[in-house]
């Protein structure tokens, strides 16, 4: 194999991932190692036998950064190599004008390399000194012989990030506005610039609780200086607040590495501040010096200010039935995590006996909720939490431990509610078959939802024991089995101002264990449109006896009999208490135990 050969493989090898700590040689693009595989819509011809081009410039102001070093090879992103001939890399002073330095690959096979999809290393046939005196364009071109999508832009646009000539005889454009090309040049000299960091993304929580009083932050910052930086200052100047908030971050970066900081502010807000602010984080000391290039050492996020929120609780759907041989594993993660007291009488769990099948405890409003399988096809078990997207985009997926649930849960309660609601319910005076429940509570801002907000009500059951439940034994108990609903798709609530109250009536079987029995309701978006789109506003859950605090009072029929609650309210058998935190109730006296 020939020398030039091995220099291109271990080029391409140095290529391929960060190099850390001192830097020997740099990257100049806009596209930070990035490179898109996949051909991009618009940025073909189909004509044949002609040469596409794709370039960037590269600003003198930017080049003087890199004054007194140079310029040896490119790397050149292409998106396919199908019926690409040849690929050729250039530095010009214009698009048009001649190469200054260039280098070349075939794309056939044979002894010589060849044009691969993704990155491509080529070293130009003579070095070119940066000396800052005018702009540079880095570019690639290659031999279309058919039809063809090889020109890799990545969704980055930037100015001077994109220029494209596709054909021969077409003229350059800039299409900076739609992407980046995936080239770099390599800088290699002893004098390059050394402290630089830059702020790839800002984001901040969308919502600012006046009565709360924290603004959690979260920013990726990439060193792109050649030598390692320890920790760094920021400046967070937020809108409608005068004095900016100084945050000094320990975080150690080597060259090309990138790590995501995270920090609280407690702006100043009062609640006559409520509406959208936005925030601007700026880097503007590092430990070892000044930063060398503050152009890119800024970002800045929105956010919205509220005076206050109500606590979120999340519901938990659970898709099961007796038919599934896999639905107790499941449902033994959901136990197991509804006993976590992190997340414990912060969740609300309900069963849709459907999803495989159906069984005996399947009701109309179980099939019908399959929609939220989004036409992907329904399957068990399967859990959604607030209808949210939780997983690639699917608001039903299948939780692959306790230890997900968990976060799911934490994560989601940890984002403010702003409705509230509170269940009052009754057993008509003359039907006992007949509740009749009322729900009411306040908004604290009238757009917590896209759509008209709905309400739903259900009834559900505990300990139910299993008539056939696949991959158990005749021990299984169902839990939080839904057992009627008002309405399958909810009612649109009637506001009084930011007040509502709901009432309705739902059966109540001689079937149902009453001391078993919950009461759930839970506001949130529908969009008929759309099954990703109909996010839970907020969930609350009292057992079917509860008077205050969930439980009810002892009367002189207890006859000294001993009950189990959850921290929630819900009654359970003794068996079925895991580690965690109860409350025991016997001869109207309730106390708290804890069991390990």
């Amino acid at each position: 194999m020939k020398k030039s050969i091995f220099w291109l493989l271990s080029l391409m090898l140095l290529c391929s991932s960060p190099v850390f700590g001192q830097a020997t040689r740099m990257r100049l693009g806009f596209v930070d190692g990035h490179v898109n595989t996949s051909g991009t819509k618009g940025f073909s011809t189909t004509e044949k036998n002609t040469w596409v081009s794709g370039a960037i410039r590269l600003d003198k102001s930017k080049l003087a950064l890199y004054a007194g070093n140079h310029i040896d090879s490119i790397n050149a992103g292409l998106a396919s190599r199908l019926n690409v001939d040849s690929l050729r890399v250039w530095i010009r002073t214009s698009l048009d004008g001649q190469d200054i330095a260039s280098g070349a690959i075939s794309g056939k096979s044979g002894s010589n390399p060849r044009a691969q999809k993704g990155w491509n290393a080529l070293k130009l046939d003579k070095s070119v000194q940066i000396d800052a005196s005018q702009d540079l364009y880095v570019g690639y071109s290659f031999l279309q012989k058919g039809n063809c999508v090889a020109l890799s832009v990545v969704d980055k646009p930037n100015d001077g990030a994109l220029y494209c000539k596709l054909g021969t005889n077409a003229e350059w454009t800039d299409r900076g506005s739609e992407g980046s090309l995936a080239i770099e040049a390599f800088v290699y000299g002893d004098n390059l610039p050394q402290h630089n960091l830059k702020i790839s993304s800002l984001t901040t929580q969308k919502v600012f609780v006046v009565d709360k009083g924290i603004l959690s932050v979260t920013a990726k910052v990439k060193n792109v200086g050649a030598a390692t930086t320890k920790g760094f200052d920021v400046k967070c100047q937020i809108d409608g607040i005068d004095k900016p908030y100084t945050v000094h971050l320990a975080k150690t970066l080597e060259y090309e590495e990138s790590d995501t900081v995270n920090f609280n502010l407690r702006p100043a807000f009062t609640a006559e501040m409520s509406g959208n602010r936005t925030m601007t984080m700026t880097i503007v000391k590092l430990d070892e010096g000044d930063d060398i290039d503050p152009s890119d050492n800024s970002a800045t996020a929105t956010f919205e200010v509220v005076e206050h929120d109500f606590t979120r609780n999340v519901l938990i759907e659970e898709f099961t039935t007796e038919e599934c041989v896999n639905c107790p594993r499941l449902a033994g993660y959901l136990h197991q995590a509804l006993d976590d007291p992190k997340i414990s009488g912060r969740a609300v769990a309900v069963c849709h006996h459907s999803g495989y099948k159906t069984d005996w405890l399947t009701i109309p409003a179980d099939r019908e909720w399959l929609w939220f399988f989004n036409g992907n096809g329904p399957y068990a078990p399967a859990m959604m939490f607030n209808r949210t997207k939780s997983f690639d985009d699917n608001v039903v997926f299948d939780p692959a431990s306790k230890d997900v649930i968990t976060a799911v849960v934490t994560s989601l309660m940890n984002q403010p509610a702003f409705v509230s609601l509170d269940i009052k319910a009754k057993v008509d005076e003359n039907n006992a078959n007949l509740l009749h429940v009322t729900v009411d509570g306040e908004r604290t801002k009238e757009d917590f939802t896209t759509h008209p907000a709905r309400i739903n009500v259900m009834i559900t059951e505990d300990n139910i024991k299993a008539k056939n439940q696949q991959g158990a034994d005749d021990t299984y108990i169902q839990q939080h089995v839904g057992r009627v609903t008002d309405t399958t798709w909810g009612t649109e609530i009637e506001w009084n101002g930011n007040d509502y109250t709901y009432s309705c009536d739902l059966p109540l079987l001689d079937t149902y264990n009453r001391d078993n029995l919950n009461i759930v309701a839970w506001i949130w978006d529908y969009d008929p449109e759309d099954a990703t789109n109909c996010n839970v506003a907020n969930v609350v859950q009292i057992p079917f006896n509860n008077v205050t605090n969930g439980i009810k009072t002892g009367t002189a029929n207890d006859n000294g009999k001993t009950e189990y609650y959850t921290l929630d309210g819900c009654r359970i058998d003794k068996n079925m208490m895991h580690n965690g935190v109860y409350i025991v109730r016997k001869a109207g006296v309730a106390k708290k135990i804890i069991v390990q």
